[in-house]
């Protein structure tokens, strides 16, 4: 009993943990945001987008650790390598498209900031390679709430523990 106890639990952090900080997590702070940053951001057109894997092949992947025809190194695996393949059809799709991407994140993978085509950015969401589309203020907020949860970068952190790590010698 404990092992089915110990999927589900896993079910739900590898489920909602990766989606819940991108989406669900940002979708609350842009909420409270868009009170005031409207002024500034009228004219920019861009669009924040975040490429993941897709619910299907989450289901599929999940169903799977739970008849037990992968673990849960295997699921890890599976799901990383699919979100390298969706990041992967998306910049393919930009290349053939009228879409541009402005900006990309080294903190969030799969992370956007786009520009083009709204018909051909659509597109992109409706075939697979998107999960989900924001406005263009939410690139930053996204990358903000990554790096709290991270917290400090190496060589970021507080002056003692640099002074401590360079001194030792």
């Amino acid at each position: 009993m404990t092992t089915d106890h110990d999927r589900r639990r896993f079910l739900q952090i590898a489920g909602t943990g990766a989606t819940a900080s991108i989406a669900g997590c940002t979708e609350a702070s842009l909420l409270s945001q868009d009170d005031g940053g409207d002024e500034g951001d009228e004219g920019d057109e861009r669009i924040t987008a975040v490429v993941n894997v897709s619910q299907e092949d989450f289901e599929e992947l999940s169903e799977q650790l739970e008849a037990g025809e992968i673990d849960r190194s295997e699921l890890q695996q599976e799901l990383e390598q699919r979100r390298q393949d969706a990041i992967e059809e998306f910049e393919r799709y930009v290349d053939d498209e009228d879409v541009t991407i402005e900006e990309s994140s080294d903190e969030v993978e799969g992370l956007y900031l786009i520009d083009g085509d709204d018909g051909a950015i659509l597109e992109a969401l409706r075939s697979g390679p998107l999960t989900v589309l924001y406005g263009s203020e939410a690139y930053d907020l996204i990358i903000e709430q990554q790096q709290q949860q991270q917290g400090p970068a190496p060589g970021e952190g507080s002056e003692n523990e640099t002074d401590n790590s360079s001194d030792g010698e």
